[in-house]
Order: C-alpha cells, then sequence, then structure tokens
C-alpha cells in the first residue's frame, strides 16, 4: 500500500485572464504543472479542487498556508495571484516560482529563482519544463530541510515571519469572517491602487487616454508588417542563416507583443490581435526547426 503523497499548492489563474486563449491555464496545469508534481512526488491541488466543504474560503486560506509546498504561477501578473503569494511569503513557506517564457520582470530582487516554461506545448519541450519544474520543487524541499531559503523574502530581507494561531473550522467563528472580509477588501484595494498606477503612468508620459489606446495600435501595426515581412522572407528562402534569423526575429516581435498586451488598460479586442500575432509567430517557428535545415550550405557561409 502506497503512502499519500504531500499536496503542494498550486497558485495561478482559475479563470481565463483577457489575452489568453480559452482554457489555456488549464492546460497548462493538466499538461506541465500536475507532471512536474507527480515527478517531484507531490500532489499538486489547486482552489477549484477544493470542494469538500462549504467553508471553501477557509480551506483554501488554510491549504495556502499548510501546504509542505507551493507552486506560483506569475505569468498572467494576476492580482490576485500575486495577493496569495504575498501571504505565502509573509509566513516563509517555500514556493516555486514559475512563469511563461518572456514574461516581462515583475520582482527586482534578482536573487529570486524563476523557472521559465513554453507556451508552444511542442512535445519534447513540455517534457523539459515539466523536468525543470520537478527539480526546483525537489531543491526547494531540500533547501526548506537544510533551513535554507529559496525564494524567501524573509531570509533575503532578513524579516520576521508572521504567525497565526490555529484557525478554528467553524462558520460561526466572527474572528475568522472579519479575517475574510479583510482579504476580500485587500484584493479590491490591490485591483484598484494597479488600476491608479496605470492611469499615472499614463499622465507623467504626457498623453491623454486616447494616446494610450492608440500608440499600442501603431505599435501592433509595426508588429504585423514586421511579422509579415519576417515570413515573407524565410518561406521565399532555402538559406539556413535567413531562416534563423527570421526564427530569432519572431522570438523578439513575440517578447514585444507580449510586453505590450500586458497592458490592463487595453481594449480586449486589442489584446486579442496580439495573442493572435504571438501564435501566428510561434506557428511559424515551430514551423522552421532548425534540425530540418541542412547546417553545411557553401554557397550561404560564403554570403
Amino acid at each position: 500500500m502506497t503512502s499519500k503523497k504531500e499536496e503542494c499548492f498550486i497558485i495561478m489563474p482559475i479563470s481565463d485572464p483577457e489575452g489568453y486563449e480559452k482554457g489555456h491555464f488549464k492546460h497548462i496545469y493538466a499538461d506541465i504543472i500536475t507532471p512536474a508534481c507527480e515527478k517531484a512526488g507531490y500532489q499538486p491541488v489547486r482552489a477549484d479542487d477544493i470542494n469538500d466543504t462549504n467553508m471553501i474560503h477557509l480551506d483554501i486560506l488554510k491549504r495556502l498556508l499548510d501546504t509542505p509546498m507551493a507552486i506560483c504561477d506569475l505569468s498572467s501578473r494576476n492580482p490576485n495571484v500575486l495577493f496569495e503569494l504575498g501571504l505565502r511569503q509573509a509566513f516563509d513557506k517555500p514556493v516555486v516560482l514559475i512563469q511563461e517564457e518572456d514574461t516581462p520582470q515583475i520582482f527586482d530582487i534578482t536573487l529570486l529563482r524563476v523557472v521559465d516554461y513554453r507556451q508552444g506545448f511542442i512535445y519534447h519541450q513540455v517534457i523539459e519544463d515539466q523536468n525543470s519544474i520537478a527539480e526546483a520543487i525537489k531543491s526547494t524541499k531540500e533547501a526548506t530541510e537544510n533551513k535554507e531559503g529559496v525564494n524567501s523574502l524573509v531570509k533575503l530581507l532578513s524579516l520576521s515571519k508572521a504567525s497565526t494561531n490555529e484557525i478554528q473550522q467553524t462558520e460561526n467563528n466572527p474572528m475568522l469572517q472579519i479575517v475574510l472580509a479583510e482579504m476580500d477588501a485587500m484584493r479590491q484595494e490591490l485591483r484598484r491602487v494597479s488600476r491608479n498606477i496605470n492611469q499615472i503612468n499614463i499622465i507623467e508620459r504626457g498623453t491623454n487616454i486616447a494616446d494610450h489606446f492608440e500608440r499600442p495600435q501603431h505599435q501592433l501595426a509595426h508588429l504585423k508588417d514586421n511579422f509579415k515581412q519576417v515570413k515573407n522572407s524565410c518561406l521565399a528562402s532555402n538559406s539556413h542563416r535567413r531562416k534563423k534569423k527570421g526564427i530569432e526575429l519572431c522570438h523578439e516581435i513575440i517578447r514585444q507583443a507580449k510586453l505590450a498586451s500586458f497592458d490592463e488598460e487595453l481594449p480586449s479586442s486589442i489584446r486579442k490581435e496580439y495573442k493572435n500575432l504571438i501564435a501566428s509567430a510561434n506557428k511559424l517557428i515551430d514551423n522552421m526547426p532548425m534540425t530540418s535545415i541542412p547546417c553545411i550550405l557553401e554557397e550561404d557561409e560564403n554570403a
């Protein structure tokens, strides 16, 4: 009889954020995160897996603070995700940070370790990403057992960790109701502050709201035009060097499109166009695997 695995709490978006295809993070959870946890010897559990009690919010809070391991996906820069990460950090609980490749840097603390995964769902890349995350989980567990901090702001900044008394699982606990209400209020405040910061940044750049929306449209048109030229050039040539350069340019287009699409003030239609451009660039890269391009072309090397 096999022993029950320890749980690993997964902090990530549950619903589909704007700018992502329907079911995107469900696929990330099922195809990358879950296998990685199992390889590291943990049972993954996400907030929407917790349905065995009427006090769902309480159970989620207890799992967030009590599970011996956690993974936090920073990809969408989701306020709820960052709020839950902050709670986990406050109590100095081990957490593995992951994000989609080319996600803009969120934290200025360079000592935090973040594992990148790729979004193309190419088989060998998925396996590699699973293994990378599994190794990060194992190393984080080992460091925790040795009293060393991995991604621990408490240890990195020499802070005192938070403490809490045992939370009673009773629906009539007035203190618990106050805590839950305060948590909801803090989430709302975090969203409001995030929106205000975006507006302040717009004003400081000397632009108005119309200019703010117009600029991404111009950038989108510019990136689309660049992608069209790269695509036509690569498809019209058998040059190894040109295809390699095309792949590099596609990655740069993807990077710039992702940076632009993270602006929460963008209309959903523009964000969707950025997402479609990213998908098209990834598709072009997938259709030009370097392993299928001849590596020795005398006329190309001498060009």
